[in-house]
């Protein structure tokens, strides 16, 4: 399993706020954003982040959870 940051932001483009932020291990971006939001996931290409989009939401105004992998947090042995 692998370790992802997940955070929602929202707002306009030019004044986007972050409103929370956490650390999860999860089998993929689709995965752990799926346990904040039903929204369609799009997966950037290189598949290293990901966000669940509001469809309801325009190019200028977003609200979205956004993942993306990152290292495990401090104290937390790593597992094979």
């Amino acid at each position: 399993m692998d370790w992802f940051k997940v955070r929602y932001i929202s707002g306009f483009q030019d004044k986007l706020k972050q409103e929370h932020e956490e650390v999860l291990q999860a089998a993929s971006l689709r995965e752990v954003l799926a346990r904040f939001s039903d929204w369609p996931v799009e997966v950037r290409y290189n598949c290293t982040t990901a966000w669940a989009k509001n469809p309801g939401t325009s190019l200028y105004y977003v609200e979205a959870w956004e993942a993306e992998h990152c290292a495990a947090p401090e104290g937390v042995r790593a597992t094979s």
